[in-house]
């Protein structure tokens, strides 16, 4: 497993190192810290945006693939144990403005795995793999960087038992990695 976890996470270093015209080369990084009642997490992660998009309402339907790894600090009954995160998630987002740029809100369902199997004093999760959804609310500046406060819900599905709800707060910061 730690194998599979290294060769994922550098995945998105290949993906730095691609030519600015692959479509490997992402558009956005990420830093991101969350918490939950005994856990805190720090997410770091790349954005590649879709090319579709549509007219909703008075406002611009767009997307992206979300591709992150994070580190879990949780409170457990030997004191705290840290815990890794790896996850993609498309996500779905509405532009208020008609254009990508101001307010936007959004919401993904995505896969990740932790490692080792998470848990806490009061919770434990029954697989190492989860499905992790969100929605979230922010704003992009006109030189792109954006900000987002958002919630994210993580769970197995009731794939394997036991199956306690991993919830974070978590607030994003997003700058983008190429030029218009």
């Amino acid at each position: 497993m730690r194998h599979l976890l290294a060769a994922l996470a550098l995945c998105p270093l290949a993906a730095l190192a691609a030519p600015s015209d692959s479509p490997w080369t992402p558009d956005r990084a990420f830093v991101q810290y969350g918490e939950q009642t005994d856990t805190r997490a720090v997410t770091l992660g790349l954005n590649w945006d879709w090319s579709w998009s549509r007219p909703l309402g008075s406002g611009l339907l767009s997307g992206y693939h979300d591709l992150a790894i994070g580190r879990w600090r949780a409170e457990v009954d030997e004191g705290h144990k840290n815990f890794t995160q790896l996850g993609y998630t498309p996500v779905l987002r509405w532009w208020s403005s008609g254009q990508p740029g101001g307010f936007f809100v959004e919401g993904g369902i995505g896969v990740n795995v932790v490692s080792p199997r998470f848990h806490t004093v009061e919770k434990r999760v029954g697989s190492n793999f989860t499905f992790g959804d969100h929605l979230g609310a922010g704003w992009r500046s006109s030189g792109g960087t954006e900000v987002s406060l958002r919630f994210q819900h993580f769970s197995n599905g009731g794939l394997a038992d036991p199956n306690p709800a991993v919830d974070f707060w978590q607030v994003r910061l997003s700058i983008p990695l190429q030029t218009p």
